[in-house]
């Protein structure tokens, strides 16, 4: 299992516009386009050694197997993590079928954007 972590710029993550991030990512992952979300990404920001083009490379192979099996769109719904951050909500993205295809964790304190994770154990992961 892979922890994929994303830092966001920090004068971008605040106030209204950490909700602007986070609608962003999440219209990303909905929409399986990437490019909705690179420009809130710091060209010197690092996360778990990778940096912006690996994340957004990590990001558009998911988005590319998902378009690969049929899919042209995800539907999003939540649930929580039960690995490294247990208990926190998470978004997961669904396909038309029911079947999660990924998750990610938005770590958000006092208002900000704090750090983003592919979620590989979140609840929906489990379901039958």
């Amino acid at each position: 299992m892979e922890l994929i972590k994303l830092k966001v710029r920090e004068h971008n993550s605040k106030g209204s516009n950490a909700t602007l991030i986070t609608d962003k990512f999440i219209e990303s992952c909905t929409k399986l386009d990437a490019s909705i979300f690179e420009s809130l990404i710091d060209e010197d920001q690092y996360f778990e050694n990778k940096d912006k083009y690996e994340f957004l490379s990590f990001l558009k192979a998911q988005f590319d197997h998902a378009k690969k099996i049929g899919l042209d769109k995800t539907i999003v719904g939540y649930g929580s993590c039960g690995a490294c951050q247990v208990g926190c909500r998470t978004h997961e993205f669904f396909g038309a079928d029911g079947k999660i295809r990924f998750a990610y964790l938005i770590n958000q304190k006092d208002g900000e954007v704090k750090d983003i994770f592919n979620c590989n154990a979140s609840s929906g992961w489990f379901k039958k």
